[in-house]
């Protein structure tokens, strides 16, 4: 090869060892250096102990042995810098040693003198956020005593933790049975807390308050089961310190076995309430009698009780389905019960209810007029007209079905029963009969 074939070699050798070069300095992160334990005049950072894992939303502890290689010098700063969204919220050091930047995503050790080739150990507390990149790596530098900026390393490659999980949402409270346009709070009747709704992490713990995800998270309710086809409103707010409060969720329609789900961004799975019911009207009960009534187009009730003071009388239109074994109800189905203030069935309650058919409602029917009945659904097994008995499921609840019999039948009591059926001078049909418990009924 003649002298000019060589030099074009080298030139060419050289440009490729130049961009390689390039390529492998932009590619390792300045910060984690070249791992070397053996250098004269570095820092060595080591990891002692740290999580297997980051969980969402949750705290981890972790401590790094730094080891100064340098016989002329000491570190006067040591940072370490959090991966992305990660918050660190404590950090200590060798006695002396102050700290700034907590809580923040780095914080910076200002330590005090320490002896040339002397070790200590930094303790640092970190919040994995609700979403991070897997696996999650940190960073680290110092300033020595002449102001180099260069010369901390990691022992190894850089302490890199695998995230996991999750965070979530959880309702603290459940939605309790109200009236409608009435707020849902978590007691019968609009008492009790108002419905919120908990940020939690990967270990389905509350998330803590210092976490970036804990504060000013905007979380939306939404309606997961509508029996009553309802509009729900009051059903956002911003989270406070990890908490998301609604104190004025309402629902305009009757329905029985609502129930509700609450989403937020980075948040999964979303968090599903207990079912709930949503009635006409709810009345408290004085002494003496204790009366209700509704209507709809097509569809009138109303119920007559004597309860203890402080009792309610619940009734409503709608918002549930049933059937009875060979019967074709054309009425609204009604919604009934007599409850205590927490809204539980008052033991042995009984009452006279009505259930007017409107006319509109009768010719709708295909059935002679004289076999008008009502359907009546209960908690409790009754005895029915043979051959209509069933059963049916609302709200949740395996309900017992059929047709009521004549009260005659039933001398001491102690059944749902049918009073009377009669016609309207509008040309409907108003049935009359004994309901006990917390039953549905409809003709």
């Amino acid at each position: 090869m003649n002298r000019r074939s060589r030099i074009s070699g080298f030139r060419l050798i050289s440009a490729a060892g130049a961009l390689l070069a390039g390529i492998v300095f932009f590619a390792v992160p300045a910060q984690a250096g070249y791992a070397s334990t053996s250098c004269s005049d570095c820092y060595i950072v080591t990891t002692v102990t740290a999580p297997a894992s980051a969980g969402a939303g949750t705290g981890g502890d972790y401590a790094f042995q730094v080891t100064n290689n340098d016989p002329k010098e000491t570190l006067k700063s040591l940072t370490f810098a959090a991966p992305a969204n990660f918050v660190i919220t404590g950090a200590s050091g060798p006695s002396g040693t102050s700290v700034s930047g907590v809580p923040g995503s780095s914080v910076t050790l200002n330590l005090p003198a320490e002896p040339t080739g002397s070790s200590f150990t930094a303790d640092v507390t970190a919040l994995a956020p609700c979403a991070a990149a897997s696996p999650a790596a940190w960073g680290v530098s110092g300033v020595d005593s002449r102001g180099e900026t260069n010369e901390v390393q990691w022992s190894s490659s850089p302490l890199s933790v695998p995230f996991t999980g999750t965070c979530g949402l959880a309702f603290t409270g459940q939605p309790a049975q109200t009236a409608v346009n009435r707020p849902i709070l978590t007691g019968f009747n609009s008492t009790g807390d108002p419905l919120a709704v908990q940020l939690t992490d990967a270990k389905n713990s509350p998330l803590n308050p210092a976490d970036f995800s804990a504060s000013q998270t905007l979380v939306t309710i939404s309606v997961v089961t509508n029996p009553g086809g309802g509009t729900l409103t009051g059903n956002t707010a911003t989270s406070s310190n990890g908490v998301a409060v609604f104190g004025n969720l309402q629902i305009n329609k009757v329905g029985v076995g609502y129930d509700l789900t609450a989403n937020a961004d980075g948040f999964t799975p979303a968090a599903t309430s207990g079912l709930f019911t949503i009635t006409g009207q709810i009345t408290t009960c004085g002494s003496g009698a204790c009366s209700a009534s509704q209507s709809t187009a097509t569809t009138a009730t109303s119920a007559t009780t004597t309860v203890p003071a402080g009792d309610f009388l619940a009734l409503g239109l709608g918002g549930v389905t049933f059937t009875c074994p060979h019967y074709t109800a054309v009425s609204d189905p009604a919604d009934f019960g007599i409850l205590d203030r927490t809204g539980a069935g008052v033991a042995n309650s009984s009452a006279t209810a009505t259930l007017t058919l409107s006319q509109s409602a009768v010719q709708l029917s295909p059935r002679p007029l004289i076999l008008w009945q009502v359907c009546y659904a209960s908690p409790a097994s009754f005895p029915a007209v043979p051959g209509t008995s069933g059963t049916a499921v609302i709200g949740g609840t395996t309900y017992h079905t059929g047709l009521l019999l004549p009260c005659i039948l039933f001398p001491h009591g102690h059944q749902p029963c049918l009073i009377s059926q009669r016609y309207t001078a509008t040309g409907g049909v108003q049935l009359t009969f004994v309901a006990l418990g917390d039953p549905f009924f409809r003709g």
